[in-house]
């Protein structure tokens, strides 16, 4: 099972390496897909390839050492109703999270995307926003 998780990050536990400490004391690869910190906080997007009750070990290990979690379910927004499928979006997408099907319309494979935002501003009729991570 696949899970996304957000970390928060308090400017007193940013300069600790809790995320490394966790990986070693489970033995639970980690994959960061997006970082923002700084000495002052800040947010690490991370991606476990685990069962769900390892992913909650995980998450409550975190919240332990003092890091807030949220688990990412939804990240994309897509509006299919103002979409013109055009495809513009889909030759930036590095994950292949976005492709046409057989009837041309656009589909969104939410566990391939890693909310890089590289779609949002090709869409002509911005019907594609990531959630801010």
């Amino acid at each position: 099972m696949v899970q996304k998780v957000l970390l928060k990050y308090s400017t007193e536990k940013a300069d600790k390496p809790i995320l490394a400490s966790i990986i070693r004391e489970t033995d639970i690869p980690i994959n960061i897909l997006h970082a923002d910190l700084t000495p002052k906080g800040g947010e690490i997007f991370i991606e476990l390839d685990a069962s769900g009750e390892e992913v909650d070990e995980v998450i409550q290990l975190f919240e332990e050492r003092g890091v807030e979690t949220e688990k990412i379910t939804h990240g994309i927004e897509f509006d299919e109703d103002i979409c013109l499928d055009c495809g513009a979006c889909i030759s930036l997408c590095p994950t292949k999270a976005l492709t046409l099907t057989d009837d041309c319309s656009l589909k969104v494979e939410e566990e391939k995307c890693v909310y890089c935002g590289a779609c949002v501003p090709v869409c002509p009729v911005n019907a594609l926003s990531v959630r801010k991570i």
